[in-house]
């Protein structure tokens, strides 16, 4: 299973890598060819913004596996331990129903605009929006194993050690 973990989590960390990169070339082309040539490609614009897109959804699932999202604590620090371990499952179930939700919800959306397509790519917007229930799913996943993670450490154990 760790194997299978690996596997994925660098295919995600290349997947992003690459994002970044075509983003990068692509804009930089389109800037050489404003300035220096003075044409610009409107298909160029339009490929960018869909990978930045995809960045943002994919660098969404890597915060989350690695933790890094912005959450406010400050009131957790203030309860004991147990309460704090307690706090912290009910607000993991929360957001699995919200990402659950948010998977149902956008997968409709995505269904409903595969017929129509970009006007210079011809891609479809579904093809572009299916990141975002692909990214809400992955992120489904990760909180999950996170809450199995809760349920498996005592309360007794610190804060920001972990587990082997």
């Amino acid at each position: 299973m760790k194997k299978v973990q690996k596997f994925v989590w660098d295919l995600v960390d290349w997947i992003l890598f690459i994002d970044i990169i075509a983003t990068v070339i692509l804009v930089f082309a389109n800037v050489i060819g404003r300035y220096c040539f003075n044409h610009s490609l409107a298909i160029v614009d339009e490929a960018a913004r869909i990978l930045f897109v995809w960045m943002v959804y994919i660098g969404s699932v890597v915060a989350m596996k690695e933790m890094t999202h912005i959450r406010v604590d400050i009131l957790l620090m203030f309860l004991p331990k147990l309460a704090r371990k307690i706090v912290d499952i009910v607000a993991n179930l929360l957001v699995d129903c919200i990402l659950l939700l948010t998977v149902q919800t956008t997968m409709n959306l995505v269904m409903e605009n595969l017929t129509y397509p970009m006007p210079l790519t011809r891609i479809p917007y579904g093809v572009v929006q299916g990141i975002i229930p692909l990214s809400m799913l992955l992120m489904l996943i990760i909180n999950l194993f996170h809450l199995v993670d809760l349920f498996k450490k005592q309360p007794e154990e610190k804060e920001g050690g972990k587990t082997a």
